[in-house]
């Protein structure tokens, strides 16, 4: 490993913005190895469980749609009150599998989080770099809140991420599936030529969630570099305001206080014109977003209506079509959703990533023990013959 020792200190947010994933995971990865493996992999696996079963109990609650519309359509209140009776257990599934994923990804937050502190303090402590980072210049404003806090908020919407992706891969295999079986093919007569589209509602399905997604992603492509920047503002407003506090007599004494209050005002300024940067931005995907929430419900009932009306469908598989189309644009929606909050883990990474570059010196050879090393053994003194000198 190079020299660093004569590197100074860069943010994330002006160079090497592709390497934070990378980086990150270096440190946050460890979680699933080592002693901390079979924990993590129990959480893991719970958590993917928990899942997995709220999706079967959404899929019993679109058949049960569809079941009580038909029952209703055809004056059978006999199956129509049976279909109601299976309402308890649906509502009681949904009840328990709910509960697991809570605490299995709760769980999991705090028991990643603590890991991972616990890696950089120890890696903070070793050797006393905390002192040597700001002896080389080398020190990120606030290690210790990126630390505490960045790491919380880098981490915890990790496994929110990866519940979302896990849950949206799982909808769109299950809803397009009904789709795909209820919805069968439609067939168009057009200036008198027949034209008959297979799987209809599926193509429509791909062709609204793909246009939906890219255009959120054009829209929204700044606010990550927005939200970094932003954030490093505030980091150096706390800094500011600490380092005042920290050096008040010597401020004093110098008559340095109208220049440190303009100081102050002015990196404040940055940080309040860097937040109506990242508002401009959350409002431009707010509006796709939200006009999206209102479409999705309707689009797919407009769509099937004509083959309801030749009869073609039921009224309980309109309404199950209807359902399972909003179903699958959730599970395409996924990255228009948390975009803004892809974001703001992307920037605590980075602030992460950071502290994890300044740590970094040729004395390196376990990059971030579990715990700080042991202090060095002093050689004892002994002495001998001492002579008690009178005291003046």
């Amino acid at each position: 490993m190079g020299d660093h020792s004569s590197r100074a200190f860069t943010p994330f947010s002006e160079h090497r913005k592709r390497d934070v994933v990378r980086r990150f995971w270096a440190v946050a990865g460890g979680f699933w190895q080592g002693a901390t493996r079979s924990r993590a992999f129990f959480y893991t696996f719970g958590l993917a469980l928990g899942l997995i079963l709220v999706l079967f109990v959404n899929i019993g609650i679109n058949r049960w749609q569809s079941g009580l519309f038909n029952a209703l359509e055809a004056k059978d209140g006999p199956r129509a009150f049976f279909v109601l009776a299976l309402v308890p257990l649906l509502v009681l599934g949904g009840a328990g599998a709910g509960a697991l994923v809570v605490y299995m990804r709760e769980t999991l937050q705090v028991l990643w989080r603590e890991y991972v502190v616990k890696a950089l303090v120890a890696r903070w402590i070793d050797r006393d770099r905390y002192r040597q980072m700001q002896e080389k210049g080398r020190e990120p404003p606030n290690p210790e809140y990126r630390i505490a806090d960045d790491a919380r908020v880098a981490l915890d919407p990790l496994v929110d991420f990866a519940i979302g992706f896990f849950s949206a891969a799982l909808a769109l295999i299950a809803f397009i599936g009904i789709l795909w079986k209820v919805g069968g093919s439609m067939t168009l007569t057009i200036s008198g030529t027949t034209l008959t589209i297979p799987a209809f509602m599926v193509l429509a399905a791909v062709l609204y969630g793909l246009t939906m997604t890219t255009a959120i992603v054009w829209v929204g492509r700044p606010l990550v570099g927005a939200i970094a920047r932003k954030n490093e503002s505030e980091a150096r407003l706390r800094f500011d305001l600490t380092h005042l506090r920290e050096h008040a007599e010597k401020v004093r004494a110098e008559g340095g206080g109208a220049a440190r209050h303009q100081a102050i005002l002015d990196t404040y300024g940055n940080v309040v014109e860097r937040s109506r940067r990242i508002v401009q931005y959350h409002t431009r995907i707010t509006w796709f977003t939200n006009g999206n929430g209102v479409l999705v419900p309707l689009f797919a009932i407009v769509l099937a209506t004509p083959k309801y009306l030749a009869g073609g469908l039921t009224l309980g598989d309109l309404v199950s079509l209807g359902a399972a189309f909003q179903q699958t644009q959730m599970a395409f929606s996924w990255l228009v959703d948390n975009y803004r909050q892809v974001a703001l883990w992307y920037a605590s990474a980075g602030r992460v990533v950071d502290v994890i570059d300044a740590l970094e010196d040729e004395l390196s050879g376990n990059l971030y023990p579990a715990e700080p090393a042991p202090p060095a053994e002093r050689p004892e003194i002994m002495l001998n013959n001492v002579v008690k000198m009178p005291a003046e």
